[in-house]
């Protein structure tokens, strides 16, 4: 029997977060199909991601029980940005795509249990990834 966390858990990710990229396909020399991501540190940022949650004290959510999440994402200013929010990549879907997946198997058994999600990329001086995870 799995017993879910207290409402809610917050943890901290520290790295720079990756994005959830595009999946393409090849033929290899031979002839076999590969798949992969284009994402450059992906599986860098999944294992940091489970670590931080699991050092944050956090248990899988069984299925049947929705999840919110919430996260915030800091990054530097861009140098040319020139105004409080800039609009610039990375885009804040691929950077959820890309918690949700880490998150699976870790805070909840499947990404199809999250209810609510809300995103938001900051630009400061702490850049550091913000998480938020809760029962329904």
């Amino acid at each position: 029997m799995v017993i879910a966390q207290p409402s809610p858990i917050a943890f901290n990710v520290a790295g720079p977060p990756a994005v959830k990229g595009s999946t393409f396909s090849f033929l290899d020399r031979r002839g076999r199909l590969v798949t992969k991501q284009d994402s450059k540190n992906g599986k860098a940022w999944a294992a940091s991601v489970a670590w931080s949650a699991r050092q944050a004290g956090i248990a899988i959510i069984p299925k049947g029980i929705g999840v919110i999440v919430s996260v915030e994402y800091a990054f530097a200013t861009p140098r040319r940005a020139g105004r409080a929010c800039p609009c610039v990549r990375p885009d804040v879907d691929k950077l959820a795509r890309a918690l949700l997946d880490a998150l699976t198997g870790v805070a909840y058994e499947d990404d199809g249990q999250v209810v609510a999600l809300t995103v938001r990329k900051l630009y400061e001086a702490d850049t550091v990834t913000r998480v938020w995870v809760d029962r329904v």
